[in-house]
């Protein structure tokens, strides 16, 4: 009985050493190049469902991370940071843009969409069918 009571003592112990390992991250994500905010980006904490993402001044807070967990910053068109925690009360990112994401662009067409590749490949097939009247008419419109 009496081991009982000092495996409880023991836990009871413990346990706020336990609650005290985790901690609260905040910081700003801003774009490398022109250091403005990006509001929308994912902040998660890698293998878990624990995450958020940044407000419009590009600041996020993030909840119950523990030493040694890896953070992923993510946002369309921009290459995914990967950064370890370590106890810090901040961390700060510059995102760069992905350009090999920016060259799958899909451009909106009525009903419908058509990827930019084949709209160019239409245009430039049109306008070796059409006239020059046509061309320069389409050129003031643009």
């Amino acid at each position: 009985m009496k081991t009982i009571y000092k495996k409880l003592l023991i836990l009871l112990l413990l346990l706020p050493f336990s609650v005290l390992a985790q901690s609260t991250l905040t910081g700003t994500v801003v774009e490398k190049t022109t250091g403005q905010p990006l509001p929308g980006v994912n902040v998660t904490i890698q293998g878990t469902t624990n995450g958020t993402s940044t407000d419009f001044d590009g600041k996020y807070s993030l909840s119950n991370v523990k030493n040694g967990s890896v953070i992923v910053f993510s946002y369309i068109g921009y290459k995914d940071i990967v950064q370890n925690y370590n106890g810090q009360k901040s961390v700060n990112v510059s995102m760069e843009e992905n350009a090999s994401e920016l060259q799958e662009v899909v451009v909106q067409v009525g009903y419908g969409s058509v990827k930019k590749k084949m709209l160019r490949e239409l245009l430039r097939f049109w306008l070796q069918k059409t006239s020059t009247k046509a061309r320069m008419l389409l050129l003031k419109i643009y």
